[in-house]
């Protein structure tokens, strides 16, 4: 049995596993994401859509009251009516960008962990792990 003594953990190394593990994990809650954008654009789109326009009219006044209008909601709207919102294309890249925001999220949360255990083992010595040859039998297995 050998023992060894880990002193220092190299960074980039980590950076790549967190960036790569980061963006693994973000595909499905990115696709759970986009998906729901898309549900709930379309939503917010009928429920806006629907609104009516109200006819008011005393003797030889006439008007019409829209609440689109009136609230301020009409570019929303339009916006909700681009058919470009609705796309693959638009899903993809909402898909992308959660993957590679939560790649860089936990690769700097993985390069502080390891910033921060270089500190700690330049102070305290580091860690001891006790290595053990494989039996022949074990190794022939793997």
């Amino acid at each position: 049995m050998t023992r060894h003594t880990i002193r220092r953990i190299d960074l980039w190394p980590l950076a790549r596993l967190g960036g790569a593990l980061g963006a693994v994990l973000g595909v499905c809650p990115g696709l759970a994401c986009s998906l729901t954008a898309l549900q709930t654009a379309a939503l917010l789109r009928r429920w806006l859509e629907s609104w009516p326009v109200i006819e008011l009219g005393f003797l030889d006044w006439q008007t019409q009251l829209d609440f689109v209008q009136l609230l301020g909601l009409r570019p929303l709207l339009r916006a909700l009516q681009t058919p470009g919102l609705a796309s693959v294309g638009f899903a993809l890249a909402l898909i992308v960008s959660a993957s590679v925001l939560s790649g860089l999220l936990i690769a700097g949360v993985i390069l502080l962990v390891g910033l921060v255990y270089n500190l700690l083992a330049r102070l305290t010595g580091g860690v001891v792990v006790e290595l053990e040859p494989m039996a022949e039998k074990k190794r022939s297995a793997d």
